[in-house]
């Protein structure tokens, strides 16, 4: 395996938390999949032991997917504001946000969709091993996302059948709608408004789904997904109005948190729902 030096990083927080749904941790070992590569990580100190597979030593790939080039330091001093999100910091000290795939990205919330973690887990990879392809590593087969055209010509009772529920037509129709409209060559380029709104188009995808994609995977960094716990975090610490609109509770969190409201909210997220 390859090594790099990866200071100032909580991978497991990171990976296994709210903002991704493709990495298991087994035998010292963290595995991931995107629709094309599966990824094997070891953390030991502050040294990361990695391998990408089928192409080998992607460093490119990682660097961009962990964010390794954040300037972390400067994010954590914009937004240690109050003594919520100081205590939140400290207790997930390194906590990192990702720089996801899109299409992965968008089509997995739109699983979590009145779901908890758990079960969106098990659904992608009941999807994976149903859909996807496969890769073996060191003799584990590991199964990789479904590609968006899969999934789009995928029969709905066969999605049923991953107990995708109501969500399984609106999966479907989301990835005919990327392949439609070629939005994943088209999504990066538009700013924040406009990306959200073009999201927003999708059946099935509202507020807190778009704004997922937006900062986990399109690097929107000043947006936080407003989810239950999101909100929870807003109305008991901060004191804001439970009635204010989905709008207005993400339009204060801008103001807020100084341009990092995606990290700010996800120290806050972990932070809140393991109280």
């Amino acid at each position: 395996m390859n090594k790099l030096s990866l200071p100032q990083y909580d991978l497991e927080t990171t990976l296994l938390g709210g903002q991704a749904f493709n990495w298991d941790f087994e035998d010292g070992y963290f595995y991931g999949f995107t629709s094309t590569k599966a990824i094997k990580l070891k953390i030991n100190g502050e040294e990361l032991f990695w391998q990408t597979y089928p192409r080998k030593d992607d460093l490119h790939f990682l660097k961009k997917y962990l964010k390794l080039d954040t300037d972390y330091k400067k994010i954590l001093k914009k937004i240690e504001k109050d003594r919520y999100i100081k205590s939140a910091i400290k207790k997930y000290p390194n906590l990192r946000l990702l720089n996801q795939d899109f299409e992965q990205t968008l089509l997995s919330f739109m699983i979590s969709s009145n779901n908890n973690i758990s079960s969106i887990r098990k659904i992608i990879r009941m999807l994976n091993e149903k859909f996807g392809k496969s890769i073996t590593i060191d003799g584990k087969k590991i199964f990789l996302f479904p590609r968006t055209e899969v999934l789009a010509n995928a029969k709905l009772d066969d999605l049923l059948g991953c107990k995708l529920g109501f969500r399984a037509k609106y999966l479907k129709g989301a990835a005919q709608y990327i392949l439609k409209t070629e939005l994943q060559n088209k999504i990066k380029k538009l700013s924040e408004s406009t990306a959200r709104n073009t999201l927003k188009e999708i059946n099935g995808v509202g507020d807190k789904i778009t704004d997922c994609v937006l900062v986990f995977s399109l690097g929107f960094e000043n947006v936080t997904p407003l989810d239950i716990w999101g909100k929870r975090f807003l109305i008991q610490f901060y004191k804001l109005n439970p009635k204010m609109k989905y709008e207005e509770m993400r339009a204060w969190t801008q103001s807020y948190f100084g341009g990092y409201a995606g990290w700010a909210g996800q120290f806050l997220y972990e932070y809140i729902r393991n109280l």
